[in-house]
């Protein structure tokens, strides 16, 4: 059997992907992993203070035939490692990707001020590799995080929703909008009637992971020998 790995830093997401996953019809295994600590000391002390342990905990993992980093904040991190591990996804980047299509004006929504950074340097780096010029226009949901701490997923995604429609207010010509955060998927049916994509990674990078599986699956030596066996 197929084995998904992920490298989770909130409980949460657990529940979350294995959800997504049985949605999309998922039959490979799901190894989850969650770290708390890794986030907080990465939002304390900033990410290189936790680059050692994401590498450890993400080579680790490696032994799965997918691995996925839900962490945005961590997704730098990830993205070094995968540049020497195939297989890792950073949670973010076919989000970014997908963003590019969508239009030149991206509204770009964080709880936490500590992935602005990284998820505007991978933003920049999709659309580079896309050959767009993209204008991302920032919205830090602050008081949010504190709903998402306390487990109230309903009031935390209201405030991520009430802070968005507050930027648009006073940002016309928005032509999608980017919840950057795994986590704050909850906002999106808050934001449907605004008329323009809203878009999250959970989704999206499921798809990637079970895309690359998929992959992993045919090129395997003996599944051409299966095949004439069966056919």
């Amino acid at each position: 059997m197929m084995r998904i790995a992920f490298l989770h830093t909130a409980d949460v997401h657990v529940a979350t992907f294995e959800q997504i996953f049985n949605d999309l019809g998922n039959s490979a295994q799901l190894d989850h992993h969650v770290d708390a600590s890794l986030l907080e000391r990465a939002r304390r002390e900033g990410i290189e203070a936790v680059r050692a342990d994401v590498e450890e905990r993400l080579s680790d993992l490696n032994a799965a035939d997918v691995v996925l980093c839900t962490c945005s904040t961590l997704g730098p991190l990830a993205d070094d490692v995968a540049k020497t591990s195939g297989g890792i996804v950073r949670i973010d980047r076919p989000l970014m990707e997908q963003a590019c299509e969508d239009g030149d004006k991206v509204l770009v929504a964080l709880c936490l001020d500590s992935t602005r950074e990284a998820t505007l340097n991978l933003l920049n780096d999709c659309a580079e590799d896309a050959g767009r010029i993209i204008t991302p226009v920032v919205v830090i949901c602050s008081d949010a995080w504190a709903f998402f701490e306390a487990g109230d997923m309903e009031a935390y995604a209201s405030s991520i929703a009430d802070a968005i429609r507050a930027k648009i207010a006073t940002e016309p010509g928005i032509e999608s909008i980017v919840l950057a955060q795994a986590s704050m998927r909850v906002a999106e049916a808050k934001l449907a009637d605004l008329g323009v994509p809203v878009r999250s990674s959970p989704i999206v990078a499921a798809k990637r992971c079970l895309e690359m599986v998929s992959e992993k699956a045919k090129a395997r030596p003996d599944s051409s020998r299966r095949a004439s066996l069966t056919s």
